[in-house]
């Protein structure tokens, strides 16, 4: 520290005594300097604005192509379980038939957000797995807050990618970029519904790319993220990556963290990945891989000393499948393979990505290091196996009787008991959980006063006019609570 101080006060006394040694020109150097200074202020509050207005624009682009998903997942109580209790069941964990002798409910559902981007004018929308998956129904907001009914299209758990559908036209589509030309530092954008914040955008930088960590539990799983430091919560899976020409670089999937919140480390799907996955999903029904038909290691520092190189680089050939299209070309165990066609891979989570993107039958150039001497061989890719078939399910909501409500009529005791002082309107003595009038936030006690524009003066008279709303259609009623009244709104699913 002492000798960097004493190199500033030095600096600063030669400054001074060439001022002393320049003093006739004092005055002219003062003026040359506030000018510019102010100058160079002024361009630098143009820079900025001009930052500040790409911002803008992008927000302004991208916002319209963006969606809330909403879905209730439908979760089996034995399911849980066996995951809490690291695979196994519940009755080889607590004793035979511990299931079956206590009063566990049989399943739950559970309610579910995340975000979406538009792909398709005909409301194909790109999203997460863990999003959507074993969702009862799945319910999509626009930006303009019009709401749909989704069906899912397809889902590949390999990769986190899922599409959904929604019935309408005309919608705005997402531009998608390319995720290949991102680059470490690039400014980015995460746009999304994070903690149900709908269209909400975060500023970052992308931090690092090819991120595996290690979220997607099988052996063949394709983890290759983005990662940033925008800002990415709960409610942001599923939205975009943005560069600042308003492309879509990315689909937010997860976060590194250690509360549950953002804590500078999100990760995004690469798009170049994720388009692959769509389209298999749209066009054809079912996602068709490549397949190379090898086990892979990275290499650190002690393996590439193992195996005589320079510098831990490359992948480490670990095992090859029988017959498979690696073994076919050439490959062998102990290989280190360096480059497919001309791009280095050091990363065995980058072979899996690039082989995902292929189709079989294509042709691929490994360059491999064997015993210390690179070899070129060409290897046409297989198709794997275990392909992941994929069906449009359409998840229909339960149709409810009465909208999950039984009511009843307002007698002398019951008023007397609830403290009502009124004479119409029923009350509502039963509620069923996750029915249209459960999520219109209906209680059981509440009184309903009026449906539609007629008053309530007998339950007759409550199912008739319920009855001439259509299924979709929202009915408005009327309640009483306590002593305050409010208005309800709920979907007819009859």
């Amino acid at each position: 520290m002492a000798g960097r101080s004493r190199i500033f006060v030095f600096a600063t006394l030669t400054v001074f005594f060439a001022l002393i040694l320049d003093s006739g020109d004092s005055v002219k150097s003062s003026d040359e300097f506030k000018s510019s200074h102010n100058k160079s202020l002024l361009e630098s509050t143009f820079n900025v604005l001009e930052a500040s207005h790409a911002f803008t624009d992008v927000a302004w682009r991208v916002i319209p192509t963006v969606v809330s998903i909403h879905s209730t997942l439908v979760v089996r109580t034995r399911d849980l379980w066996r995951q809490r209790l690291g695979g196994s069941d519940i009755n080889e964990f607590f004793g035979d038939n511990y299931y079956n002798n206590h009063p566990l409910p049989r399943e739950f559902r559970q309610r579910g957000s995340g975000s979406g981007i538009i792909v398709s004018k005909d409301g194909h929308i790109l999203t997460n797995v863990h999003v959507v998956e074993n969702a009862e129904f799945i319910e999509v907001t626009l930006s303009d807050r019009r709401t749909f009914q989704a069906e899912i299209v397809g889902v590949d758990p390999l990769t986190e990618v899922a599409i959904i559908k929604i019935d309408a036209d005309k919608l705005p589509v997402a531009e998608l970029g390319n995720s290949e030309s991102c680059r470490i530092g690039e400014w980015v954008l995460a746009v999304g519904n994070p903690l149900e914040l709908n269209s909400t955008i975060t500023a970052g930088i992308i931090s690092a790319m090819g991120r595996d960590i290690n979220i997607i539990r099988d052996t063949y799983g394709v983890e290759n993220f983005i990662q940033t430091d925008a800002a990415i919560n709960p409610g942001n899976s599923g939205g975009a990556l943005v560069n600042l020409k308003g492309e879509v670089v990315g689909i937010n999937t997860a976060i590194a963290t250690e509360n549950g919140f953002n804590q500078g480390y999100g990760f995004a799907i690469p798009i170049n990945l994720a388009k692959e996955i769509m389209d298999d999903l749209i066009q054809k029904g079912r996602v068709i891989r490549g397949y190379l038909g090898v086990s892979m290691q990275d290499i650190n520092e002690k393996k590439a000393r193992a195996l005589g190189l320079l510098s831990p680089k490359g992948v480490f050939i670990d095992a090859l499948s029988e017959g498979g299209p690696a073994l076919l070309a050439g490959l062998r165990e102990k290989d280190v393979l360096i480059k497919i066609d001309e791009q280095e891979v050091n990363n065995a989570n980058i072979v899996q990505s690039i082989i995902t993107q292929k189709n079989p039958g294509d042709l691929l150039e490994l360059t491999v290091i064997r015993k210390r001497r690179p070899i070129k061989l060409t290897v046409s890719l297989g198709e794997r196996k275990q392909s992941i078939q994929v069906t449009s399910v359409l998840k229909q909501k339960k149709n409810y009787e009465n909208g999950g409500l039984r009511v009843e009529s307002i007698n002398g005791d019951v008023a007397k008991d609830l403290g009502i002082d009124r004479d119409y309107g029923v009350i509502v003595t039963g509620l069923e959980r996750f029915s249209p009038a459960y999520e219109a936030g209906i209680q059981l006690h509440d009184v309903i006063l009026e449906i539609g524009e007629r008053k309530v003066l007998s339950v007759d008279i409550f199912l008739s006019e319920l009855m001439k709303f259509q299924k979709s259609e929202v009915v408005i009623m009327k309640l009483l609570r306590g002593d305050t009244t409010f208005h309800a709104f709920m979907e007819v699913m009859m």
